[in-house]
Parts: structure tokens; sequence; C-alpha cells
């Protein structure tokens, strides 16, 4: 089929035309100035337009308290707090790290630390405790920086956006994104725990008791705070209550203040919805009603014993069918745990929280013994997909919070930018005048094929929401020297088939056929370097390997499928007696 002529120049037309369709806008915005095509054109990278620059701070007053023994008295979480409040203030009263100052105030009061940190270490020398804190700490910050790397390298799978991650002092990362539309979200992904639980829901006679004791003590307590139960009503449907949008907030600042959190009982927690309920008044307004639920604080599963989750879209027959959700599997832990769970507790509902927000509240209707599980209830296609990869890449082992946002200009000037550019243009012009001037006629035609070979890369760059960094367009100039390369070989071979006598019509097909090997073991040698680095490498190296990757993929076909079809359509069209190479 390929040996005619109508079907190959079929292929190369609508490949071009597809390509050119693709990198139009780029054309226009870049060469033309048109800047309504901005929106559809290629994007720039950190280094050659600039981008958001995040820095991200571990929460050392929560890694703390997470880290401290999970049987602690009440009292001696009072006491752990006041230590902390009190490194708190003078971290940010002297400059100083958070952990130093801990050690500080623990000397200056006689504290021994093990009494909150036995399960780190048995000694009662303050010093080795701080000792193994701190290798908790460099700990927990690696693996925030792995975690978060995955994470954000999971939206960029090719590189070629080339996020910049890399730590900063003791306790903070500096994160650098390129091509960000929505700053809210990408900081609301990014900083996301996504510590996600399976958590049994309390009965309403259960929240009923605590809300009463809540009362008991404002009524006590806490003059002019109106009654609880006077702002929320029990939920019909669930075994939850209901807050209307308008106290939301009140309620709230009462539930996280220490005195009432301290009546909750230890083995229970109160959490929310993550999206309010809207009703239908009979005047046709809405009112928005928010959902809580008290929850067992230990949870049946937790993020450690997920597998594979994934966003897809619900099959028919689903109750959530046509919708984004979720999907995702235990291991041999979770679903040994889920399927006593669910055989102990069917018809009461269990809790799916993510960042201690309820996501969805199920009631379990049978045993689950597969370990199957699915999350529904999101607004878009992008939310699903953002819950998935940050599962995916794990919960991180402490809160970060997000300390300054900056927009970042090119980390190469404007002028440098240009010189490069220039020097490109310079080079592949030289290029182009070396192949006409050594092989005349057929140097022309390996140089539509290098210009070509632009075209396409460009476009398959553009389908993959390519970010063009300077490693990438490293990447991209090797290909074009490796796609003139390519024709180098062929026209070498070429040219000793016409040496020793062989018509000019078989001198081409034999050229082609004896080169094709020699270039497929090359390209297939680079392919294989490319891939490690693609599978090993981060950021840049990854940009790097994957423009490389496209760039030879595409010069394969315009260095051997689309010159061989022009030779083939240059001696159809009119015998040539003597081949200009």
């Amino acid at each position: 089929m390929l040996n005619n002529l109508k079907i190959r120049w079929l292929i190369i037309m609508s490949i071009l035309i597809g390509s050119f369709y693709f990198i139009y806008p780029s054309i226009d915005y870049f060469i033309f100035d048109n800047n309504s095509k901005q929106d559809k054109s290629l994007n720039l990278g950190l280094d050659l337009k600039g981008g958001l620059n995040i820095i991200l701070e571990l929460d050392d007053f929560l890694f703390l308290e997470r880290l401290a023994k999970k049987n602690l008295s009440k009292q001696s979480k009072k006491e752990l707090d006041t230590i902390l409040n009190n490194a708190k203030q003078n971290s940010l009263k002297n400059n100083s790290l958070f952990l130093k100052e801990v050690d500080n105030y623990s000397k200056s009061n006689n504290i021994k630390l093990n009494k909150y940190f036995s399960n780190l270490s048995k000694s009662s020398d303050n010093y080795q405790v701080m000792q193994e804190i701190k290798k908790q700490h460099e700990y927990a910050m690696q693996s925030i920086l792995d975690v978060m790397r995955n994470r954000i390298e999971d939206h960029d799978q090719y590189g070629v956006g080339e996020p910049s991650i890399q730590k900063l002092g003791d306790n903070r990362l500096v994160v650098e994104l390129a091509g960000i539309s929505d700053i809210a979200k990408a900081k609301q992904y990014i900083q996301r725990t996504a510590d996600f639980e399976l958590s049994l829901v309390k009965t309403q006679g259960q929240l009923s008791e605590i809300i009463q004791k809540i009362n008991n003590y404002i009524n006590n307590n806490m003059n002019g705070i109106i009654d609880l139960d006077s702002l929320m009503i029990p939920d019909s449907g669930s075994e939850g209550f209901l807050v209307s949008g308008q106290n939301i907030n009140q309620i709230k600042e009462i539930l996280q203040s220490t005195e009432i959190l301290d009546l909750v009982k230890s083995n229970s927690k109160i959490v929310w919805d993550s999206k309010p309920l809207s009703y239908n008044t009979q005047s046709n307004d809405y009112i928005e009603f928010y959902r809580l639920y008290l929850v067992a604080s230990n949870p049946a599963i937790s993020g450690g014993m997920i597998q594979t989750p994934k966003a897809v879209v619900a099959d028919m027959g689903n109750n959530n069918a046509g919708q984004w959700v979720v999907n995702l599997d235990m291991n041999k832990e979770g679903r040994k745990k889920w399927s006593k769970f669910t055989a102990a507790h069917i018809n009461r509902q269990v809790a799916i929280i993510l960042d201690d927000l309820v996501f969805m509240a199920p009631f379990i209707r049978d045993k689950i013994s597969s370990g199957s599980t699915q999350i529904s209830g999101f607004e878009s296609m992008q939310e699903a997909k953002d819950i998935a990869s940050v599962l995916k890449a794990g919960e991180l082992p402490a809160p970060i919070s997000i300390v300054q946002t900056n927009y970042v200009g090119p980390s190469l000037g404007e002028d440098s930018i240009n010189d490069g550019a220039n020097s490109m243009i310079i080079g592949l012009m030289l290029v182009l005048i070396f192949m006409i001037l050594y092989y005349r006629g057929s140097g022309i035609i390996a140089n539509l094929a290098v210009v070509c070979n632009i075209i396409i890369v460009f476009a398959v760059l553009y389908t993959m929401n390519a970010v063009l960094t300077l490693p990438g367009i490293a990447g991209l100039l090797l290909t074009i020297g490796m796609s003139v390369d390519a024709n180098v070989i062929i026209f070498e071979r070429i040219r000793e088939e016409i040496n020793s006598k062989t018509p000019n019509y078989a001198a081409i097909k034999n050229g082609y056929n004896k080169a094709f090997v020699t270039i497929l073991d090359a390209n297939i040698t680079t392919l294989l370097t490319a891939f490690i680095l693609s599978f090993l490498g981060s950021g840049p190296i990854v940009g790097f390997a994957t423009t490389l990757s496209v760039g030879i993929l595409c010069s394969m076909f315009t260095a051997i499928f689309f010159t061989k079809t022009i030779f083939l359509t240059l001696f159809k069209l009119n015998q040539i007696e003597k081949l200009s190479i």
C-alpha cells in the first residue's frame, strides 16, 4: 500500500495540514503579535516567560502534635500545647527555628520531653529526644518533597511543563510552576494534605449528647452565646445535623475553641460536608445548608491502605452514572479490615473523609469483601482528577502552608532569550546552507524534510499541552541535527550505489534500504536513553527527554518516508538522467 504514491502523499499532506492547524495560533501570536491567539498558543516555561513561585512551609506545631505518642492524657495534651505555643511565640519573636525554641523552653522549665515523645526515645535526656525529633523532621521534609514532586508531575506527566521543586532551609520548599491559569486552584491543589479516612458515622443521638454538653458549657461559661441546638436541625436523611449558611461561621468558631473541643469524646470528632446542600423555598429562593457529622476519630481505613485511585466517568446502572467519580482499591490489610468493618456495621453510615471534609457518607447495606470503593460528589472532571492525583501521590506526613506566592519573571532576560533565538536560527540556516552546497538538489529535499519535522514536532508538543523551555529547545535542536544526519547517511549510501554504476532509480531504493537499518539502530539507542531519562529523571531532564523522543520519532518519518516520497515522485514525473547528489 505504501508503494502507492497517492497514498503516500495523502498521509504526508494530512499530517502537515493537521500539524499546521495546531501550530497556527502559536505562529499568529509569537510572530504576528495577535494577542487573541495567546490562549491557544504554545506555552512558554518559567525560564522563558516566567510563572508562579510558591514557598511552602511545614507546620512544625502540628507536626510535633502528630509526632507525640497517641495515648496522651488530656492533661498531658494541654501541657504539650503550652510548650508548643510558647515555642511558637519565641520562634516568631527571635526569628529562630521552632525546634530550637522547643528545646530551649524545655530546658529553661526543666521539662522532660520523653513524657510526650516516649514513642521516639525512652531516654530521659532531652538531647536524645530532640535528636530523634530532628530525624523525624528531616524524614518528613524529604517525604513532603517526594510526595509534592509525584503530585505535581502526575499532572505534568510528560515533564515538558518542568515544575521546579526544591528544599529551602530546614522546613520550606520552593515550587515554581509555568503555564498556570487558575492560581487559586493551583494553591489549593499543592497545599492539600490528602489525609484520607473511612470512618464510622455515629448516631444522631450521640451527636445530640455532645451538642447538649456544649450547650451546658455555653450557658455556664460563655455569656451572650446562643445555644447550638437553636442554630441547627437534625437531618432526616442521615445521622448528621444541618446548619444554615447564615450561621456556619458562628458555629465553626464555637466548635473550634479549645474548651469546646475538650467536651468532644476522645474517640470522636466533628466533621463537615465538603459542599453545601441547596433547598428551594416557596418563594423560589435557594437556601444553603451545611451538614455536620460526629464520626469515630479512629478510622476504619486510612490513606496508607488504598491503591490505584483513578478518576473515571461512572458506568450506566450506577447511582452516579455519567458523573465523575474516583475508584480505588485496597491492599491486603485494607481489604481485610474493610470486610470486617462493613460486616459489623450494616445499615450504618460510613464517612469518606479527605482533609477533614466529608465527600460522601453512604449507608453500608452489605458486607464488602472486594476492597473496592468509589468516591463521588465532584463538581468537575478536574476536581476528580485532582483528588485521584493527590491520593496516588500519597498523603503528606504533616500539613504545609503557603507562606509566600510571587509571580516571577523569566530566569533569562529578554536580551538573552533573543540572543539564544538568533543563535538557533543562525545555526539552523548554516545547516540548511551546508546541505544545499554539499548535496545540491538532494540537499533541498533534505531541508524540506527538516522544516516539516519542526512543524510536526511543535504540533505534537502542542497536543501534549507542552510548556516550551530551554532544555526542551535543546532536545528539539538535537533532533534537527539527527534528522539531517539521517539524510546524510541515506545520501552517502545512494552515492555509493551511483559510483558502482547502479541506475538512478535503483540507487535511490537501494540507498534507502541499506541506510534504514543503520538509522533505526541509532535512533533506537537514543530513544532508549531518552526513556531512561524520562523514568529516572525529573523536571528539566524529563522535559529534555520528552522533546528528544518526539523529535526522533518525527524525524524518522520526515527523513525516510517524506524524502523518499519526493524522490519517487520526481522519477515518476520525469526520468532523471543525472541525480543531483
